[in-house]
């Protein structure tokens, strides 16, 4: 027996780093999951806590059962609005924003509309259009709800007198614009106000303020008919151009140069009436 040496009993040293190992890894399988739990982490909510507002899609966003007040709407506090086709689509979208207050309004901030303040980059349509003509495209009204409101614009003598009780000028000058450019219909009143009112001193810079709030009114009371009795809006050109109009959209049709594609403003104010246009000659370098 003195080959054989004595032992102790038997060493368990590794039986015990494999259930401390057991251990850690069931400790930080409970306690991780346990400090996931309490952080809230996304993806242990249902995804409506938790991922973006759904947004419905353009065309079918909702409008009051009961419609909106027109002068209300056109006549609310502007605060923290500025410019004119923030303005005008604040009003509306604001109010949108109370009488729905579990829809998808009260995501949209008032100054997405700025695109269009001053008629845009390029002064183009005015920017008190363009505000309500994003509602309109959001709740999918008629495209010809949208042509009437640009004819009532052109046609309208701007601004109206409703709101004087808001500004501190009254009886600001009217004036028709004829055209639903911004520059257009600014230049027009200026050409007024500075010939007739002006006296050096006291300029008015209410008129485009004025403005958005007439343009919101009538686009509430259009889309209210609209809703209301299924109104899809009127438009045809004016006596005053119909003939240009006419004419240069059947050339259009018929594929010849001069022809109109979707243009429907008064081509009068820009473009002399002549009875016969006759052929003009190729530009040059061609």
């Amino acid at each position: 027996m003195g080959g054989l040496t004595r032992r102790g009993p038997a060493s368990n040293d590794g039986g015990d780093m494999n259930a401390k190992k057991g251990l850690d890894r069931r400790g930080f399988i409970i306690g991780g999951g346990a400090a996931l739990a309490a952080a809230g982490c996304s993806f242990f909510r249902p995804r409506t806590q938790t991922g973006p507002v759904s947004l419905p899609a353009v065309g079918t966003w909702p409008w009051p059962e009961n419609g909106l007040d027109p002068v209300e709407t056109a006549g609310a506090q502007a605060t923290g609005l500025s410019g004119c086709a923030v303005v005008s689509f604040g009003l509306i979208a604001n109010r949108l924003k109370e009488a729905l207050p579990g829809s998808a309004w009260p995501v949209l901030p008032p100054q997405l509309a700025s695109f269009g303040n001053g008629g845009g980059p390029y002064g183009s349509d005015c920017g008190a259009l363009q505000g309500p003509l994003l509602i309109m495209t959001l709740l999918g009204a008629p495209s010809t709800l949208k042509q009437e409101f640009y004819k009532w614009y052109c046609e309208f003598p701007f601004p109206s007198a409703e709101w004087d009780h808001l500004y501190p000028v009254k009886e600001t000058v009217t004036t028709v614009s004829n055209s639903p450019l911004c520059h257009e219909s600014r230049a027009v009143w200026e050409g007024v106000f500075l010939r007739e009112v002006y006296d050096g001193t006291n300029y008015d810079n209410t008129r485009c303020s004025k403005l958005p709030r007439d343009c919101a009114k009538k686009a509430v009371q259009l889309i209210n008919a609209w809703k209301a009795t299924g109104y899809k809006g009127e438009w045809a050109p004016g006596e005053g151009f119909k003939a240009c109009y006419d004419c240069h959209t059947q050339l259009y049709r018929d594929k010849q140069p001069g022809g109109i594609h979707s243009g429907k403003e008064d081509c009068v104010p820009c473009h002399a009436a002549v009875p016969e246009h006759g052929e003009a000659p190729p530009p040059e370098g061609r």
